[in-house]
């Protein structure tokens, strides 16, 4: 099973350090399948990077994140694109997006309906500083949620193993305790006769 983790290296990830943020992140979801073999056994992640395009993250020979260069403009386009090439296949992709949401509404229009008719694609956002704006992380997300970067480890799990399945509202309490008035006694053997 693949995680794909994209991370924005456009200018405005040079404010307030947001660069180094996401070098940390990358960092801590590389270390997490050491952290509990287990639960991420046969996970491969793999990092890239985009602005203006899309390019490979290539760890350091110590299996580090490399330092990251950010210019240009976001192009939320460029990753619709390069999934699009991957989502021929049967299994489900999961896709984790590091950004400060720094990128035109149009856009985000682009890639709702570029990548809204694969069933078996999940997207998850993480916002990257304190000036994201998280209604346009939201946006992109296949569940309308949005990760601030402390909750990384939550956000790599609700890509790899949650689901975008509709829940349903659980019963109201009045509800419950009918039907609980109902199970209750049950006239069976007498054991003791």
């Amino acid at each position: 099973m693949e995680l794909f983790i994209f991370v924005d290296v456009s200018g405005s990830m040079n404010e307030m350090g947001k660069y180094h943020l996401q070098r940390n992140l990358c960092r801590y979801a590389a270390q997490s399948r050491l952290i509990d073999q287990e639960k991420y056994s046969g996970l491969d992640i793999r990092f890239y990077q985009w602005a203006q395009n899309v390019s490979e993250i290539v760890l350091q020979s110590d299996g580090d994140i490399p330092a990251l260069n950010a210019e240009g403009s976001s192009n939320l386009c460029v990753i619709s694109d390069f999934l699009s090439q991957y989502l021929n296949d049967t299994g489900k992709l999961m896709v984790l997006i590091l950004s400060d949401g720094n990128f035109p509404n149009s856009n985000i229009v682009s890639f709702q309906k570029q990548l809204g008719t694969f069933r078996n694609l999940i997207i998850r956002t993480v916002a990257v500083g304190a000036d994201a704006d998280l209604l346009k992380l939201k946006k992109i997300s296949t569940n309308n949620t949005v990760y601030l970067s402390e909750n990384i480890a939550s956000a790599i799990d609700s890509t790899i193993f949650g689901s975008d399945e509709l829940l349903t509202a659980p019963l109201s309490t009045a509800r419950i305790m009918e039907s609980a008035q109902t199970e209750i006694e049950v006239p069976g053997e007498d054991w003791d006769a």
